[in-house]
């Protein structure tokens, strides 16, 4: 590839980097110190940008050089927040995830892939309940236990950023298309955190413990309802008529890592979980290119749970509430 067609390639992948109501020319512009007409003969190509400014505009934009230059070095750029006991601030991590969301129903050509290892984060931000105490377990998990000794999960402790932020991120994910990949073992996570706090006393009453049991069963049935439409829509509400595809797979055979692929028509975007709550992000085309055909070829091989699959779906169902029942019962 020659240096013209990379030029414009780098220029039209920062016009994908920058909200559509910001001049490309005034941005480029800005970040150079260069003057509006000198950004546009470098976006028309009449003139070469230097080594420097590439420097600034992939940094500043979060582009990947090699991929640019198509320099075959068998690495692949990743950007993420690193989220720990320093700077452990879920309000603002909840922020980052609107923006993200937001981002991906801003394309035209939008669809989620979601292998999922643990239940999806945006079904448990639907009950403040779970999410309240997938937080809890967070705070055990990445802070200090002098700074979570003696604290109890209570019901009534329910922190506003889960009934209002999260809310608005579910109701944006609902109006983008998804394909989903999951397995029973999905809900082994969140119900062994439950036990495992109600057997060490961290749970603030009984009443608490079952409630968060109830609520696991609202949130499968409110699934299998999904699935049967294979609509999105919010618990408590119904599907109106531009309710977005829910194309749910079961795969019992083939647990991962939680992946997700961001299929934005001209692009990609992947996100790989990793501690707990942190991802990280990627727009190489390889790499992306990779693991969306992964995820088709074990969506190939899955059983389709939504739409026509009755039969596999209760089974599939069926299975999720004795998991719970029997979880509950042994506490």
């Amino acid at each position: 590839m020659n240096a013209e067609k990379i030029q414009a390639m780098l220029f039209r992948e920062i016009r994908e980097k920058i909200p559509r109501n910001i001049s490309l020319a005034d941005s480029v512009a800005e970040l150079l110190y260069i003057s509006q007409d000198s950004a546009y003969r470098r976006i028309r190509g009449e003139k070469q940008i230097s080594l420097d400014e590439l420097q600034k505009l992939s940094s500043h934009y979060d582009l990947s050089v090699d991929r640019l230059l198509n320099l075959q070095n068998k690495a692949f750029t990743f950007q993420g927040h690193l989220m720990d006991e320093t700077n452990y601030d879920i309000e603002n991590w909840l922020k980052n995830l609107s923006n993200i969301t937001s981002y991906i129903k801003a394309k035209p050509n939008h669809h989620v892939y979601y292998l999922a290892k643990d239940v999806p984060f945006v079904y448990l931000l639907q009950f403040p309940a779970l999410a309240s105490f997938k937080e809890f377990f967070r705070k055990r998990s990445f802070l200090s236990s002098s700074q979570t000794r003696g604290i109890k999960f209570s019901i009534g402790e329910i922190h506003p950023m889960f009934s209002h932020t999260a809310a608005e991120i579910v109701k944006m994910y609902n109006t983008i298309p998804s394909t989903e990949i999951w397995s029973s073992e999905c809900f082994n996570g969140v119900i062994k955190q439950i036990q495992f706090y109600q057997y060490t006393g961290q749970i603030a009453s009984k009443d608490d413990y079952n409630s968060l049991f109830d609520t696991l069963e609202l949130m499968v049935n409110h699934l299998e309802n999904q699935a049967e439409l294979g609509k999105k829509y919010s618990f408590g509400e119904k599907p109106g008529p531009q309710a977005s595809a829910f194309n749910l797979y079961n795969n019992e055979l083939f647990i991962g890592e939680d992946t997700i692929v961001a299929d934005l028509g001209d692009t990609k975007i992947t996100f790989l979980n990793h501690s707990f709550i942190n991802y990280m992000t990627t727009s190489d085309e390889t790499f992306c290119g990779f693991t969306f055909k992964m995820l088709q070829n074990m969506i190939s091989r899955s059983t389709p749970v939504s739409w026509a699959g009755e039969k596999d779906r209760k089974i599939f169902f069926n299975a999720l509430k004795k998991k719970i029942a029997l979880a509950r019962n042994s506490g």
